[in-house]
C-alpha cells in the first residue's frame, strides 16, 4: 500500500476505537440525565396545584438553578475527560505520521491543542456552530426548559403532582438518547481537533486532508457527498462532525515526495447489501452506492431520490446544498428538472 493508504487504513481502524471510547461518555451522559430528572422529581414533594403563583415561580426558579448546577458539574467533568482524550489522540496521530514518513515530525504542544479543542467550532447546524462548552450549556438549558414546561403544562391541564412526576420521568428516554448523541458527537470533534493540529504543525509533510465517511446505510447525505473530497485549508474547509451523531473522520494526504508505493492501492471496509466487504481505498461513497442493489439504494436515499440517483444520474452531492442542508424533492425539481424527466418523476 502507499503511504497515504497506510495512514488512511490506520485512521479508519482507529475510528472504531474512537466510537468505542465514546460509548463510555454516552453512558455517563445517560446517567447525568437520570440524576437530573431524579433530583427534579425529589423537589416536587408538594401539591403543585395548591401552590400560589409566587411559590410556584420560586419552585421553578429553584429547579432551573438545580439543573444549571448539575449541568455545570457534568460539563466540567466531561471537559476534563476530553482534555485527557485529546492528549492521547495527539500522541496517536504523531506516532502514525512518524512511522510512515522518513523525516522528522513535530509533536504539537498540549496547551495549543487544548485551546483549539475548547475554542474551535463544531458546525453541527447549517447556520449555527458551537464550542464544546456552548453545546453542553445549550443542551442543559433546553433540558431544564423541558422539565419546567412539563410542570406548567400539567398544572394548566389539571394533572395531579403524581401525574406531573410521571410525565417528567418519561423524559428520560428521549433526553438520554439526545445526551448520548451529544457526547458521541463531541468525542468525534475532539479526535478531529487532534488530527487538525497535528496536520497544521506538520504542513511541510502533509499536503491536504480527505473526508472519510462510513460505507454503510446509516451515513448521512452530507457525509456521503463529502466522502473522498480532498481539502487544502485545514482551518476553513469543512471537517467532521458535520452533524449530531456524525461518524466521519479525516485522513491526511502527504506531500507526493513522501507517498511511497503510490501505485499500490489499499482497501477500506464497507457494509452493503451483501454484508461486510473490503473495497478499494479510493472508492468513494457514491461509487460504492452505485454498485449496491436498488433496494439498498432506496434504504439509503428513499425511493424517489434513489430513482434520481440511478435514472436521473444525479450525484449524491446534488441532494444537499452548500451549507449541508438536505434538499426536498420540490427544491430538487426546481434545480434539476431534466433529472426528474429522465427518472420519470
Amino acid at each position: 500500500m502507499s503511504t497515504n493508504d497506510i495512514i488512511k487504513d490506520a485512521f479508519i481502524r482507529h475510528q472504531i476505537f474512537v466510537q468505542r471510547y465514546a460509548k463510555g461518555r454516552e453512558r455517563e451522559a445517560e446517567e447525568f440525565i437520570r440524576k437530573v430528572l431524579d433530583e427534579a422529581v425529589s423537589r416536587l414533594n408538594v401539591d403543585l396545584t395548591e401552590l400560589s403563583r409566587a411559590r410556584l415561580d420560586r419552585l421553578i426558579q429553584d429547579l432551573i438553578q438545580l439543573v444549571n448546577d448539575l449541568n455545570g458539574t457534568y460539563t466540567e467533568g466531561f471537559i476534563q475527560e476530553a482534555l485527557d482524550f485529546v492528549e492521547y489522540e495527539v500522541g496517536f496521530n504523531y506516532r502514525v505520521l512518524g512511522a510512515n514518513v522518513a523525516v522528522d515530525t513535530v509533536l504539537p504542544s498540549m496547551p495549543q491543542v487544548q485551546a483549539a479543542m475548547l475554542t474551535n467550532i463544531m458546525a453541527l447546524e447549517p447556520t449555527k456552530g458551537y464550542t464544546i462548552r456552548e453545546a453542553l450549556a445549550e443542551f442543559g438549558r433546553k433540558k431544564g426548559q423541558q422539565i419546567v414546561q412539563m410542570i406548567r403544562d400539567g398544572i394548566v391541564l389539571g394533572d395531579t403532582t403524581q401525574q406531573i412526576v410521571q410525565n417528567i420521568k418519561s423524559l428520560e428516554g428521549i433526553q438520554g438518547r439526545q445526551a448520548s448523541a451529544l457526547a458521541r458527537t463531541i468525542t468525534n470533534h475532539v479526535s478531529i481537533q487532534a488530527r487538525q493540529i497535528t496536520m497544521r504543525d506538520n504542513d511541510d509533510i502533509i499536503d491536504s486532508y480527505q473526508w472519510v465517511a462510513t460505507l454503510d446505510s446509516r451515513t448521512s447525505l452530507i457525509c456521503a457527498s463529502r466522502d473522498g473530497q480532498i481539502y487544502k485549508d485545514i482551518d476553513s474547509n469543512p471537517k467532521p462532525p458535520a452533524h449530531f451523531n456524525c461518524r466521519s473522520t479525516i485522513t491526511w494526504v502527504v506531500d507526493p515526495q513522501y507517498d511511497l508505493g503510490a501505485d499500490i492501492e489499499g482497501d477500506r471496509p464497507s457494509v452493503g447489501a451483501d454484508g461486510t466487504r473490503s473495497v478499494g481505498a479510493d472508492t468513494t461513497y457514491e461509487q460504492w452506492l452505485r454498485r449496491q442493489p436498488q433496494s439498498f439504494q432506496e434504504e439509503v436515499l428513499g425511493i424517489s431520490k434513489a430513482k434520481l440517483f440511478r435514472d436521473g444520474k444525479l450525484s449524491i452531492g446534488r441532494f444537499v446544498d452548500d451549507q449541508g442542508r438536505v434538499l426536498s424533492l420540490d427544491q430538487l425539481r426546481e434545480l434539476e428538472p431534466l433529472a426528474f424527466e429522465q427518472a420519470g418523476l
